[in-house]
């Protein structure tokens, strides 16, 4: 990348306040600062046709990996000195090869790369070596099955020494969600129904093309942070946690103050043409919509962003979302609201883009994706509580 875009920092604003008590306990005011930096790419270039969409950080923080998509490849990308270090080229073939289609990346425990693709999930170490497959379509198991229309969702999360997993199924039908524990060892399935998380098919649009079809998700994700698997869905603030050390599943309302606790309009699911599906899809953003927790360690807290839609009618008399209201909530280590901001400066624009944010959160700061003329930058917001 060339010099002069190395490194820039904007303060933008501050902006605290006040709320009054929710749950058990006062909602206390949080001041965030904001700032922006670009990644340094000397001669080479990343790849931001999805953004970081399809990416995912190292167990530690310390890097970024971006898939390369349907090409074997991931771009590893230094968050502490902020540069682009490598291409990680992967094998297209043979008992190395990275998958026909990665499109989610993680780090589990030990600190290896997990990749999923299409139709099945791997474990890579440092050296490009895959450990362990794991292929959930089109098998037979012990215990709970899966009916017709249901199958594995999302990533799956392996114990450290791989031979149990942990994952979410939908039943495509119903719109209903489990909570799914299998073993690799002895094929033995176990489905937990997470009560409520149906609601969010009654948000999902479709439109329906010849063969093709138009979908626009809610999607229910599973994401490890400590000892804890938290699940969401962008529909509702309740999340579902399940304990890795006492191996139990409990529910969590997470009541914020500046918004609403969930979506509640009725709204048709199928759609007969492309600027129905386009405008239900505006509707449903104009309500609160809810990313997943992320974790900060050093404070035994959680941390998490909504967004509420502000569509506005364009130049051709057609609506169209080109900001949000953005807000954050810290969750104390019982899954409580402790404190909140609506967060200023333009933020609401960065999730206005065709391709989602993916937030992450390192050293007291949330990251989100920014392009700057092909370049990868991220606004990073500072949480000074």
């Amino acid at each position: 990348m060339k010099s002069h875009l190395s490194f820039f920092l904007l303060v933008l604003s501050l902006y605290s306040c006040d709320q009054s008590a929710s749950g058990t306990g006062k909602v206390e005011g949080l001041e965030v600062s904001i700032d922006t930096v670009i990644i340094d790419t000397g001669e080479d270039f990343i790849n931001l046709r999805s953004g970081i969409y399809f990416s995912g950080s190292s167990n530690d923080g310390t890097y970024l990996f971006n898939s390369g998509g349907t090409s074997p490849y991931l771009e590893r990308i230094n968050l502490e000195t902020l540069t682009f270090e490598e291409k990680m080229d992967f094998d297209a073939d043979g008992p190395n090869a990275f998958g026909d289609y990665v499109y989610g990346v993680s780090a589990d425990v030990n600190n290896n790369l997990i990749l999923t693709s299409h139709f099945s999930t791997s474990i890579f170490n440092s050296k490009k070596q895959k450990l362990k497959e794991y292929r959930l379509i089109g098998r037979n198991f012990e215990g709970d099955q899966l009916v017709k229309g249901e199958q594995f969702t999302s990533k799956i999360i392996p114990t450290k020494d791989y031979t149990i997993i942990f994952g979410l199924v939908e039943n495509h039908d119903t719109g209903e969600i489990f909570f799914a524990i299998l073993n690799e060892e002895t094929d033995f399935l176990r489905k937990v129904k997470l009560n409520g998380f149906e609601k969010a098919k009654d948000f999902t649009v479709r439109y329906q093309q010849g063969r093709g079809a138009s979908v626009s998700p809610q999607n229910t994700e599973i994401v490890r942070l400590g000892n804890k698997l938290v699940i969401t869905n962008p529909v509702f603030s309740k999340i579902a946690v399940y304990d890795l050390v006492e191996e139990n599943l409990n529910y969590y309302s997470c009541l914020p103050t500046l918004t609403a606790p969930e979506k509640v309009g009725t709204y048709t699911r199928e759609v007969n043409s492309r600027e129905e599906y386009n405008s239900r899809k505006l509707k449903i953003g104009k309500e609160v919509t809810f990313l997943p927790l992320m974790s900060d360690s050093t404070n035994n807290q959680y941390v998490r962003i909504s967004i509420v839609g502000l569509p506005k009618m364009n130049d051709q008399g057609m609506l169209e979302m080109n900001d949000h209201n953005v807000f954050i909530s810290i969750l104390n280590d019982s899954f409580e609201v402790i404190k909140e901001a609506a967060v200023a400066g333009g933020i609401g624009k960065l999730f206005s883009t065709p391709i989602p944010q993916k937030p992450f959160f390192k050293d007291g700061k949330v990251w989100l994706y920014l392009n700057v003329h092909d370049e990868l930058a991220f606004v990073r917001l500072g949480l000074n509580s």
